[in-house]
């Protein structure tokens, strides 16, 4: 049973309805539905005049960083119009003297003022294909890890659709890609057999739900950095990168049809004219165009070979958009670090997906580092006189541009690329250049937001240097949070909704019971039954606290949205009633409107201590 995603999204853009509850020795109902109709997420301000942050970090000819730059030394400037630089400060990472730092597990922070950060954000993200054969890349990743990163550096891990923690604790982190290192061949096989042939464009792109258990093994077996299952971040306006994708997918498939009729047209025609008969070779020539014509189409990549990479790429994408979400709410620049074997291969269609990507990460101040895996191919520049030219030359001409895609990703955010070179030495590189960095803020002439993309330009006054920063953000009304706990729930429970499939860390049962209200009117108790061991239940005053945030959605047997409940459960349980809780599972009941015989339901749990959620879709009966 399906629960139509962007029905989720309707409700959650328009309407945010929130009713506490709270528990002192168990959970307990409201009496009443306190109603609160906001224009966006909760716990959030609308800001209009802001400082725009600029993270640059400017290196020599030789890739070292540049340390001693002024701010007479910078300009900004945004849509090609000079702004005043009113905030400037430089930022030096070292390990720090004296007592060594504690693993911990930061939370995301908001501020609306620019001070210099202690230390830097890393999330890897481990795309999909292999990263370990032939240059041991994972091995170099986790060497970086364990003795690159700063004592005082968060770090996190996200791989196919589940992210841990950011922690400081680089072994955790470590053991975590010891691990990916181990079980991410086996689970690529079977991705790959998996995405074949006209399922893997038409039908559903999320992983299958088979593969969850050996993906989760690679995160849950490390005790103390906790992970999670993340939906996917959404896609372009619209949905247009999936239309486009399989728009290619057809042409390719027809082009290659075409070009297989030619090729079998010919051998008849050289055949016909072997003869020497009178108008032999006329049939010859009038297929030497179409034989020029396949040609020319098959510099793209042919059907079979397209089908699977662009499933993975379909998934990368998405995942970007994913990280991008997960690290905006953390403070500062932070770097999203790319593993791809092979690129990003984009449809051809009406978006620049790479300028697109670009623009979300630049508006979240995240850099985005790529790093190529897969080795080296051939170069179509070096293969027009050799008789392997359409054999290779066609794969290296889409592969050139799905490296380049890469590339431009890295440029546009202010990040670096490494395509054709030692992972080791790339990590390097870019470990010590990120470990001085510059933070410029100022305020924009134009102070009309119109939710426009706007670009920013950094110029240095210094010959011979190179300059990264992001290159642009988008001037809309800033939502602010002033209340980040609820504002990431919010967003937990809005992915979560308009995901497709069930949702396991915060494992629940579900059963429903018709009913009337007071008034007679029909209502569905919803009975839930949580897991309270996956839930985060702190000691307090001698209580066991926690937060949960239940959300039901509801449509008709057509998927037709009906309506939403949210509800906050503060727990505050004795030691008696947590120790049943944790044996038998922590009941709670939520009355909902029936409003069809065929009523569909999806319940999202999500525990605002430990950032998990659980989700299950369920019929009335």
């Amino acid at each position: 049973m399906r629960f139509p995603p962007h029905l989720v999204f309707t409700l959650i853009a328009t309407l945010c309805v929130l009713l506490t509850t709270g528990a002192q020795n168990g959970p307990t109902q409201s009496q009443g539905a306190a109603q609160d109709q906001r224009p966006g997420p909760p716990g959030t301000i609308r800001v209009n005049v802001r400082l725009v942050p600029v993270d640059v970090i400017v290196t020599d000819d030789h890739d070292r960083p540049v340390a001693d730059l002024k701010q007479k030394d910078f300009q900004i400037f945004e849509n090609g119009r000079l702004q005043e630089i009113r905030h400037f400060s430089v930022q030096t990472f070292s390990a720090p003297t004296g007592e060594p730092v504690q693993p911990s597990v930061p939370r995301p922070l908001s501020s609306n003022e620019l001070a210099p950060q202690s230390a830097r954000t890393f999330l890897i993200m481990m795309g999909r294909g292999r990263h370990q054969i032939p240059f041991k890349s994972v091995d170099a990743l986790i060497r970086f890890v364990r003795e690159g990163l700063l004592p005082q550096d968060r770090v996190a891990v996200f791989a196919y659709d589940r992210a841990s923690d950011f922690t400081t604790d680089r072994e955790q982190v470590a053991q975590v890609l010891e691990r990916y290192k181990m079980l991410h061949e086996k689970i690529e096989s079977w991705l790959e057999s998996h995405f074949r042939g006209l399922a893997a464009i038409y039908a559903s792109k999320q992983i299958p739900k088979s593969l969850q258990s050996e993906i989760d093994k690679i995160f849950v077996s490390a005790e103390e950095l906790a992970s999670r299952q993340v939906p996917p971040g959404r896609m372009t306006v619209g949905g247009a990168i999936v239309n486009d994708w399989e728009k290619a997918a057809a042409s390719i498939q027809a082009n290659t049809d075409r070009a297989a009729e030619a090729s079998m047209r010919k051998e008849v025609a050289d055949a016909e004219a072997a003869t020497g008969l009178p108008g032999a070779g006329i049939m010859q020539s009038m297929i030497a165009f179409d034989a020029l014509q396949a040609d020319s189409i098959l510099l793209s990549l042919p059907f079979d070979e397209f089908v699977p990479l662009s499933a993975g790429s379909f998934q990368d994408m998405q995942n970007i958009f994913t990280c991008i979400e997960y690290l905006r709410y953390v403070q500062g620049e932070k770097h999203l670090l790319f593993f791809s074997e092979n690129g990003l291969l984009f449809p051809s269609g009406r978006e620049n997906y790479d300028e697109n990507i670009a623009a979300a990460a630049s508006d979240a101040r995240v850099a985005i580092d790529t790093f190529q895996t897969g080795g080296l191919f051939g170069d179509p520049d070096r293969l027009k006189d050799t008789a392997t030219t359409n054999d290779v030359g066609q794969a290296s001409w889409s592969r050139t541009f799905m490296l380049s895609s890469m590339r431009t990703v890295s440029q546009l955010t202010g990040g670096q690329a490494a395509v054709r070179e030692d992972i080791s030495g790339a990590l390097e590189r870019l470990n010590e250049t990120s470990r001085v960095e510059y933070l410029l803020g100022y305020y924009p002439n134009d102070e009309k937001w119109d939710g426009k993309y706007r670009d920013i330009n950094v110029k240095v006054n210094r010959p011979g240097v190179k300059v990264f920063f992001r290159h642009g953000y988008f001037a809309r009304e800033k939502l602010e949070p002033f209340n980040l706990e609820e504002f990431v729930a919010y967003n937990r429970v809005l992915a979560a909704g308009g995901y497709e499939r069930e949702i396991g860390d915060i494992p629940f049962k579900i059963s429903t019971v018709k009913i009337k209200d007071l008034f007679g009117q029909p209502q569905v108790r919803v009975d839930l039954q949580i897991d309270c061991t996956k839930v985060t239940l702190k000691p307090v005053e001698g209580r066991h606290t926690g937060k949960l945030r239940i959300t039901i959605f509801y449509a008709d047997g057509k998927g037709n949205y009906l309506g939403g409940e949210w509800r906050l459960a503060t727990l505050r349980l004795l030691d008696g009633t947590y120790r049943r809780y944790m044996q038998s599972g922590l009941p709670l009941s939520i009355p909902i409107p029936l409003k069809t015989s065929k009523q569909i339901l999806k319940v999202i749990v999500y525990d605002m201590g430990s950032d998990r959620v659980g989700s299950k879709q369920a019929q009335v009966k």
